[in-house]
């Protein structure tokens, strides 16, 4: 109980910087044409979370998928904070129960997401969790890239994390809607995105150098 009330303090504190260093961003937000902004499944890699969160915190009905870990609670509590609606679930331990939950919301018209590789990796390899949610719904897969001007990277982590250094300009692109149909091989489609969210980070990065 003590850990999990240190792990809520961590969590808190880690929102307070990001909410901080959010007002010094300079952001650019490149959606591209046929995106909705609800009632689809939005798909990143685990080190770009920081300056996702940030540029998608106006949605208004958004959910996120965070691992039922310990480290899970680090950033389940400055989503919720942000205005998330948080499920606890992981590609492992109580992954079912964690899609079921944010396949109820998608219908309620919310956007849902994780990252992708997370919660521990292998870096830049997608999990299936989020496509299956794709498939099964009907939904499309929303990738989304984005780079910032100045950054720290974590290099001690396993996603090397990148976190905005103040006054950043960062550049976030919402590629094009990716519909999944039932025959599709999920093996292969996510090797596809996984293509296409390299892109997109490549591209946002050219972006900042304009």
């Amino acid at each position: 109980m003590k850990e999990q009330k240190k792990y809520k303090i961590i969590g808190s504190l880690i929102y307070y910087i990001m909410k901080l260093l959010s007002k010094t961003y300079r952001v650019e937000k490149i959606v591209s044409d046929g995106v909705a902004e609800e009632n689809a499944v939005y798909v990143s890699w685990h080190n770009k979370i920081i300056p996702i969160t940030v540029i998608l915190n106006k949605l208004k009905k958004k959910a996120a998928l965070a691992s039922p870990s310990k480290d899970g609670e680090l950033i389940s509590v400055p989503l919720r904070k942000f205005g998330y609606k948080v499920v606890r679930g992981s590609s492992g331990r109580d992954g079912i129960k964690g899609l079921l939950q944010m396949v109820k919301l998608l219908k309620d018209g919310y956007v849902v997401g994780t990252p992708v590789d997370g919660p521990k990796g292998p870096m830049y390899k997608m999990k299936p969790g989020m496509l299956y949610l794709a498939q099964k719904s009907g939904k499309p897969v929303i990738p989304i890239g984005a780079a910032a001007g100045k950054k720290w990277v974590l290099r001690k982590t396993w996603d090397k994390m990148e976190i905005p250094k103040p006054f950043s300009k960062i550049v976030c692109i919402l590629g094009d809607p990716i519909f999944i149909s039932p025959e599709e091989d999920l093996k292969q489609v996510a090797i596809d995105i996984e293509e296409i969210l390299m892109n997109l980070d490549a591209r946002a990065a050219r972006r900042l150098e304009m």
